[in-house]
């Protein structure tokens, strides 16, 4: 068993909790090897058979779990501010500070997820920063996105819900985003980051309330003002709402602030290791007859799937004739365009 197991468990329990579990892992040793020395009695001996290093095995994995329980349960390390989009959340009501942790636990118990959103918001946040400096939104909207799809641009809901915001088909319409057989731009990074703010500032307008503006993204503005209109509030958090609805707030709430103190939680990414931040730029192509996509990678020159993984909304391998926003890297715009002006049938700009 190795040493930093126990300095573990001494830093993140407390000290009369902290001799409990050491007491009880120092009976499991001992058991351990008491049993080991049985089985090694009453069994023949067999080459690279090790007992005791298999029992010593199974005895740290059960170290390990009491280490994640540890600093899950860790109420200490719990904020007493949360802010979300400018609104002061108080985390001393007994109520709110229940409907937080629920998110905030169930979603600490599955780290390897949450370091793979980390990593996926370190990679996207400069595309959506951009684009929410030009909609004049507060920055927090991203969790938004994050607690939608967890920053996976394919991600595809039960209720056929696409993209990174999750954009049902007749609102990503509404929103001006175009969903046919050949193009989806609810899968379009930048065209439906751009729509999402622009609905978001819309519900915003309706509620005078960003709170209220997230739940109506979740439920629907119809569903908030029914809600509004029957229980004489206009406060998010003292509204009963669907369940749903509500814990979907909270785990916006939730994701900021893990993501915004992840060593807290016990996420330790190095820089590194965080993926390299996608800097795309828009192209508009026009042409004037149907085209095989893959001259589109070419022109970019890298893979047809870096191309696609960029262009998710670019559903066909022959594109009609037609107009199209084109998602290139921003370091190869001007030779894309350059190497683009050899096709006579197609205009970049």
């Amino acid at each position: 068993m190795r040493p930093e197991s126990f300095k573990f468990l001494s830093a993140a329990v407390k000290p009369g909790r902290f001799f409990i579990i050491l007491a009880v892992v120092c009976c499991l040793v001992i058991l351990v090897f008491a049993g080991t020395s049985i089985l090694q009695a009453q069994s023949p001996a067999r080459k690279n058979t090790t007992p005791a290093d298999n029992r010593i095995g199974d005895l740290e994995k059960d170290i390990m779990r009491l280490q994640r329980q540890a600093d899950l349960f860790n109420l200490d390390a719990l904020p007493d501010n949360l802010v979300l989009c400018d609104k002061k959340i108080p985390i001393f009501r007994e109520d709110i500070r229940e409907r937080f942790e629920r998110e905030l636990f169930q979603l600490l118990e599955n780290k390897g997820l949450l370091t793979i959103v980390i990593k996926r918001y370190y990679k996207y946040l400069p595309m959506m920063t951009d684009e929410i400096g030009r909609a004049g939104v507060p920055s927090d909207l991203v969790y938004l996105a994050v607690t939608e799809s967890y920053l996976n641009p394919r991600a595809v809901s039960r209720a056929n819900a696409g993209g990174m915001w999750q954009f049902m088909k007749e609102t990503g319409k509404m929103e001006g985003l175009i969903v046919n057989d050949c193009i989806d731009e609810r899968y379009n990074m930048k065209k439906a980051t751009r729509s999402a703010l622009t609905h978001l500032k819309n519900l915003n307008g309706q509620f005078n309330d960003w709170l209220l503006a997230m739940a109506a993204y979740n439920a629907g503005p119809g569903r908030v003002r029914e809600v509004i209109e029957n229980q004489a509030t206009r406060d998010f958090l003292d509204m009963y709402l669907p369940e749903e609805t509500e814990r979907y707030v909270f785990r916006i709430l939730a994701l900021k602030e893990i993501i915004s103190n992840k060593e807290r939680y016990g996420l330790h990414i190095d820089e590194k290791e965080l993926y390299r931040p996608a800097l795309i730029s828009e192209i508009i192509v026009e042409s004037t007859r149907e085209f095989d996509s893959s001259i589109l990678a070419k022109a970019m020159d890298v893979s047809y799937r870096t191309y696609r993984s960029n262009n998710l909304h670019l559903r066909k391998y022959k594109l009609p004739k037609g107009i199209y926003r084109v998602n290139v890297p921003t370091e190869k715009k001007d030779s894309f365009i350059k190497k683009m002006k050899s096709y006579s049938y197609i205009q970049c700009q």
